[in-house]
């Protein structure tokens, strides 16, 4: 009952979105089954299901078009010169791919292998390494000739209720065990963050876990940003990846304060990343910048701290 209350809400969304609307059409994210590259695997693919909605129930669909572009993230590692960099054309998805989902609306499920992508931006297994990844764009084609993707998609459509973000950026990675890198870990700061003050409780214990759809090398865990200085803010998560005997923190992480633009968490100023030695998961080291956009009149700070397990 409850995922039919669900179902019957968003189309009643999507009917208010589009009520007057003569133009546009979204493609939904319906499930990402796999969204990582784990190293030496021979299997690894990319697999999604998407599904096209316009003002015309579906009607309006003519193809995708699926693009494929490499962003080499380790540059110490592996040889990736004979790499295209730049967006290379996969296939064109015509509408005769899609069959009617739960709603009437055209549904599709889209798979790149490991080794198409390869194939596909001139590449040998062995040249690719953690923290290289690979981004698949998708164009929506509507029958009037009018192409939609992340170029001319408004907010709503891609980070809003439509889960429409056009793109998808899959990792590779080195498999990291379903059972490290969790539960309770002790905090010791490095050094201090904005205004001097420890960006952690010092000596606090945080809880790690698989953030909502994440991969198998994310993790987070919830603190109180700058505790010390006793504003009494409510936590927020930290985010972070273990890539090969890496830790990698994403920018743009909130931190729950600001005086303007916001006092944010982001990868380490100078590029330096933490460490983590594979199939030893009793203790970390995260590099990271605070305050990465200088707000509140303070420059960004270079931030270290160790995370032992309990």
């Amino acid at each position: 009952m409850g995922t039919t209350s669900c179902e019957q809400d968003s189309n009643n969304t999507i009917d208010q979105v589009f009520d007057g609307v003569t133009s546009g059409a979204v493609l939904r994210t319906i499930a990402i089954t796999s969204n990582e590259l784990p190293l030496g695997s021979t299997d690894a693919v990319f697999s999604v299901e998407i599904e096209e909605q316009d003002n015309q129930g579906g009607a309006l669909l003519e193809s995708v078009d699926a693009y494929l572009t490499f962003a080499d993230g380790s540059a110490d590692e592996g040889d990736s010169s004979a790499a295209t960099t730049e967006e290379v054309f996969i296939r064109n998805i015509p509408a005769s791919e899609f069959s009617p989902g739960p709603f009437g609306l055209p549904r599709t499920t889209y798979t790149l292998t490991l080794t198409e992508m390869l194939a596909a931006v001139g590449l040998e297994p062995d040249a690719i390494f953690g923290g290289d990844t690979f981004t698949t764009r998708f164009a929506l084609n509507l029958t009037d000739g009018r192409t939609f993707s992340v170029n001319n998609a408004g907010g709503i459509i891609t980070g809003g209720f439509f889960a429409s973000p056009f793109q998808y950026v899959t990792p590779v990675v080195c498999p990291v065990g379903e059972e490290e890198f969790l539960g309770p870990y002790q905090i010791t700061n490095g050094v201090p963050g904005v205004l001097d003050f420890n960006v952690f409780e010092e000596g606090g214990i945080v809880e790690l876990y698989f953030p909502e759809g994440g991969t198998s090398v994310d993790r987070a865990f919830d603190y109180v940003y700058l505790p010390d200085a006793g504003v009494g803010q409510d936590p927020v998560d930290f985010a972070m990846q273990f890539i090969c005997n890496t830790v990698v923190i994403p920018p743009g992480q909130n931190s729950g304060l600001q005086c303007s633009s916001g006092l944010t968490i982001g990868p380490s100023p100078d590029g330096a990343l933490g460490e983590y030695t594979t199939g030893d998961d009793s203790v970390f080291i995260i590099r990271f910048t605070d305050n990465s956009d200088s707000d509140c009149g303070e420059a960004p700070r270079a931030v270290f701290a160790t995370l032992t397990k309990q």
